[in-house]
């Protein structure tokens, strides 16, 4: 077995993926690295996640009793849990894995919390089918979601009394990034979006008219009767736009220190085919930038691909809705629920003296149903401590041993994959993206008589195991 192309293709499918099993890798030997490439690039159209998420309009939520809209609420909840935990299974077993990482990644990009599932659900559906094309249509339809609009207030945004939130988030966040717009672009841009808003029950986009300034509007330099459109229509003209997304995909495809001459030659090639976000990520896969050793490791994995990583390779399944949510709390990253517009700081902000005691635990917590030390602070700004416990509802959490969590696994599934009489140094390889340290490697051998499920569980609870 070629030990550099192992390393090569493990690298690719950390960052393009969540990791592979040990047959996964030995399939992809002897396949040039092109064609692993491009086995990534999906086929078919995105799958949709259908969860069952109860809807009412604002007339019917006010009509019921008080007692019915806690129900409802409560529905909405366990809704977002499904959600959640649908998204989970798919990261962790789908073979359109490059997809779902796109779809994490935008997921972050556009950040957006919505206290209603099936907005949620909508916008996660949205961002997965345009998550490897043109990042125009992606943008129109990230800002016509109704989760997003209902998010950054523009609900608010009427003719007469512009809110401005939608149009500075749209620049700072989605677009150009930030100091590369005037307030004056904001008020001009935020009359342009006055209006825009959306149907609570089935989430379509709708423009109500009367409350949206059609008078003329003078955007960074040209006037006329500007609607939304035409304002992110002048925004993916900007030769920043290309530029900010590409550093963003940079720091979370390649490596976290920005290489500026790479960039600029991404947002050319960007740019020269129509903003396509799948043309950009075959460029940025193929070259050799990519492939240097240095880049290996670059990163430090985020909660939800460690425990996506860890679901596939043990087979895990766990015994509630739930338990997820629990694990992705403890480690920081609550999928759907960011902890602002700005979404994750990534890299080196996972880590801390107690996510990093967590992170080494973590595999043998899961493999062994070991007992997670952990409980709601009760100091969640966000409520989440509340939605756990609304959403458990008799708090099954712990068995009568005390464990947290519920989990099953198919370990057995994995050691037979192994090679037979496997050395420490060829598992290191099989399970890891960079080469493993001479501790971890003493680490491994001792105890000598360690049965492999052992020197398994002490490689994937190793600091190498938490990049990629």
């Amino acid at each position: 077995m070629d030990k550099d192309q192992r390393e090569l293709v493990n690298h690719l499918y950390g960052r393009a993926g969540f990791g592979l099993r040990p047959v996964q890798l030995e399939a992809l030997m002897g396949v040039p690295y092109a064609e692993c490439v491009d086995r990534l690039f999906p086929r078919d159209k995105a799958q949709p996640l259908v969860t069952e998420v109860p809807t009412a309009t604002l007339k019917q939520y006010r009509a019921m009793t008080e007692k019915e809209q806690r129900a409802f609420r409560r529905a909405q909840r366990q809704g977002m849990a499904r959600l959640n935990e649908a998204w989970c299974k798919r990261l962790a077993g789908t073979h359109d894995v490059f997809r779902e990482k796109m779809t994490l990644f935008w997921h972050g990009h556009f950040a957006c919390r919505s206290k209603w599932g099936r907005s949620a659900q909508l916008l996660n559906n949205a961002i997965r089918e345009h998550a490897l094309g043109r990042f125009g249509d992606l943008l129109m339809a990230v800002s016509k979601s109704a989760a997003m609009l209902e998010f950054l207030d523009n609900q608010q945004n009427r003719k007469g009394a512009p809110n401005e939130n939608f149009a500075r988030e749209v620049m700072e966040l989605f677009t150009l990034g930030r100091g590369h717009y005037t307030e004056q672009d904001i008020k001009e841009a935020a009359r342009a979006f006055t209006g825009w808003s959306f149907e609570l029950v089935t989430g379509e986009f709708k423009l109500n008219a009367d409350q949206h300034d059609d008078g003329p509007k003078t955007f960074r330099g040209r006037t006329g009767n500007w609607g939304g459109e035409d304002i992110l229509g002048f925004l993916l003209e900007d030769e920043r736009t290309a530029t900010f997304i590409c550093g963003k995909i940079y720091k979370w495809f390649v490596s976290p220190k920005e290489d500026a001459a790479f960039v600029a030659e991404m947002a050319r090639r960007f740019r020269g085919s129509g903003l396509d976000i799948g043309h950009l990520m075959r460029f940025v896969f193929l070259s050799e930038h990519f492939q240097q050793a240095r880049q290996r490791g670059a990163r430090v994995k985020n909660p939800v691909e460690l425990l996506a990583g860890l679901e596939h390779l043990f087979g895990l399944g766990y015994g509630s809705v739930d338990h997820r949510i629990t694990l992705q709390r403890a480690l920081g990253q609550v999928l759907f629920h960011p902890p602002s517009v700005a979404g994750w700081a990534e890299g080196v902000a996972w880590i801390d003296s107690n996510s990093t005691l967590l992170r080494l635990r973590l595999p043998s917590i899961l493999v062994n149903n070991g007992e997670l030390d952990w409980e709601p602070n009760g100091n969640d700004p966000e409520g989440l401590d509340q939605m756990m416990m609304d959403a458990q509802g008799d708090q099954p959490g712990r068995d009568a041993k005390g464990r947290l969590l519920q989990v099953t696994n198919n370990r057995d599934a994995l050691l037979a994959e192994l090679p037979r009489n496997v050395s420490n140094e060829e598992l290191c390889a099989l399970l890891l993206c960079v080469p493993p340290s001479h501790t971890l490697l003493g680490i491994i051998s001792i105890p000598s008589n360690a049965d492999l499920l052992q020197r398994v569980l002490q490689v994937v609870s190793s600091p190498e195991y938490q990049l990629c």
